[in-house]
């Protein structure tokens, strides 16, 4: 089923806050969602993944080198992603050690270079004017991923869409995650909240 990329972003953003990030790092994650569904790529199946299997994934323990690391062992891709867009700027390249699903970071790196790519082993994506793709984009973890302003005009060229195509599982995923983020009913949001609840006139 087809759904609007205003949607999927507020699904998403829900559904990383029910996961744990805070509303800031939720806004950005769910920012970064509608951008790759935009370019047709799988955002929100790229986040579903992330969400559903992570452990201790961390942020990185020092920003000014050009190689981060987390002490956990794998880099949280939503704490990098909010690093990296707090940057202002990618003045030279930077290696990330053990990124779990690099796919999500791509768009944050995208908004404060215009010209770039992100590169793991096997895949790399690219942008100056368009965006292009090489290699598969579902990795689960890539144990080197490097950020440049470098931007080789090879793979193929991706098409802006308008709608986003989510699989049930995915669905299915975002929305338990989202799910958290709602308040639990209590005998007063009965009496007094959204519906007829106890008021009903009829």
């Amino acid at each position: 089923m087809t759904y609007s990329l205003g949607e999927v972003e507020a699904l998403s953003r829900k559904a990383a806050r029910g996961a744990g990030f805070s509303w800031g790092m939720a806004e950005d994650a769910g920012k970064a969602v509608r951008w790759r569904c935009n370019w047709g790529l799988p955002g929100a199946e790229a986040l579903a993944g992330y969400l559903h299997a992570r452990r201790d994934a961390g942020g990185p323990s020092d920003t000014s080198s050009a190689i981060w690391s987390a002490q956990s062992g794998t880099l949280c891709p939503i704490t990098c992603g909010t690093v990296v867009s707090d940057r202002g700027a990618l003045d030279t390249a930077v290696d990330l050690h053990a990124l779990a699903w690099p796919l999500l970071i791509v768009p944050h790196v995208a908004w404060i270079a215009p010209k770039g790519s992100v590169s793991w082993p096997g895949s790399q994506l690219c942008w100056d004017d368009h965006l292009r793709l090489s290699g598969p984009l579902l990795t689960a973890r890539a144990d080197q991923v490097t950020l440049s302003t470098a931007s080789k005009p090879d793979g193929t060229a991706c098409q802006k869409i308008q709608r986003a195509d989510l699989d049930d599982a995915t669905l299915a995923r975002l929305t338990s995650f989202a799910a958290k983020t709602y308040a639990p009913e209590t005998e007063a949001s009965k009496t007094t909240g959204a519906g007829a609840g106890l008021t009903d006139g009829d």
